[in-house]
């Protein structure tokens, strides 16, 4: 679990904290709020806390995401769109995760879980694509053949 929360922290930290939404992140503090009364009754011990503090956690993760692709203002590319879809993807992963260890079998789990982890892999790392061919651009070390 200590790697699985470093990697939050690391995604939540490259996604940034612009532009804020403040009202997407109620939302998903309140999405966090609901899985989290969901789990509860099937958590004891430390894994109260635990799963409280990774809800919370993978749900900034997801507001981080969700934050950046703004379609309204034509503010969105196809990156962004990945690491958006990649964190509801690791959502949705987790959640099966949790609803099988604390509450009740879930049809499928395993390739649900697998095909939404791999999924948020995917998501992620065609999230840096673009990054890094904008670092070449602004150093000069690819030329741009349209001007």
């Amino acid at each position: 679990m200590n790697q699985t929360v470093y990697a939050q922290i690391l995604y939540a930290w490259a996604f940034g904290l612009s532009p804020f939404c403040s009202r997407l992140g109620i939302f998903w503090l309140t999405v966090a709020m609901c899985i989290y009364a969901y789990v509860y009754p099937g958590l004891t011990g430390a894994m109260t806390y635990l799963a409280f503090v990774y809800v919370l956690l993978i749900c900034f993760t997801v507001w981080r995401a969700v934050a950046r692709v703004q379609f309204f203002d034509d503010l969105w590319t196809w990156t962004k769109l990945c690491a958006c879809v990649g964190s509801l993807c690791f959502l949705l992963s987790d959640f099966t995760l949790a609803v099988g260890l604390f509450r009740y079998s879930v049809p499928y789990e395993h390739q649900i879980v697998m095909i939404t982890y791999y999924a948020a892999q995917l998501g992620i790392t065609l999230s840096v694509v673009d990054s890094q061919v904008n670092a070449l651009l602004d150093k000069g070390v690819v030329s741009c053949a349209t001007k």
